[in-house]
């Protein structure tokens, strides 16, 4: 029973940071942005990006189901990441801005990282299900930096 509350916990705190990132609609502002000829449909976006939600409440459960009482610092560098995808979401949609928020990317692909090194050493497994989630971050952060670069990109654009 421990085992199925835990994941149920893990299940809801994604779906929190999901529903807390989704506060920031793309709406009018994101039709108007110009988008590389390569960039994914919105909804293959969406289904990629359940996708890797649903990974990232697997692989912390898969560690937490392991090494509850000594993965603390793995499990917070979940946390983490999970924080700078809301971050990302205000930044880019709340804000309006994309430089900002491909550093804001960077960041998060890096927790990410670190996250899945991490996790290596308490479930090989769940360190591998996050492969998919750092290959997905790759890709959105070419897809930010394009879009950055596309709609006037520079220096000035950051601040």
């Amino acid at each position: 029973m421990q085992r199925l509350l835990a994941l149920i916990v893990f299940i809801v705190l994604v779906v929190l940071t999901v529903a807390l990132g989704s506060q920031f609609e793309a709406g009018d502002w994101y039709q108007a942005v110009k988008q590389p000829g390569w960039g994914p449909s919105p909804a293959l976006l969406v289904i990629v990006w359940s996708l890797v939600y649903v990974l990232l409440a697997a692989s912390a459960w898969m560690v937490w189901d392991r090494a509850q009482s000594v993965a603390h610092k793995a499990l917070v560098w979940w946390l983490l990441q999970l924080v700078a995808s809301v971050v990302w979401s205000w930044v880019y949609f709340g804000l309006h801005r994309v430089g900002w928020a491909m550093a804001v990317m960077g960041v998060w692909l890096l927790l990410s990282l670190i996250t899945a090194r991490s996790f290596r050493q308490y479930r090989p497994e769940a360190s591998s299900l996050m492969l998919p989630v750092v290959i997905w971050l790759v890709f959105a952060l070419a897809l930010n930096f394009t879009q950055w670069t596309l709609n006037g990109g520079g220096v000035n654009s950051i601040f």
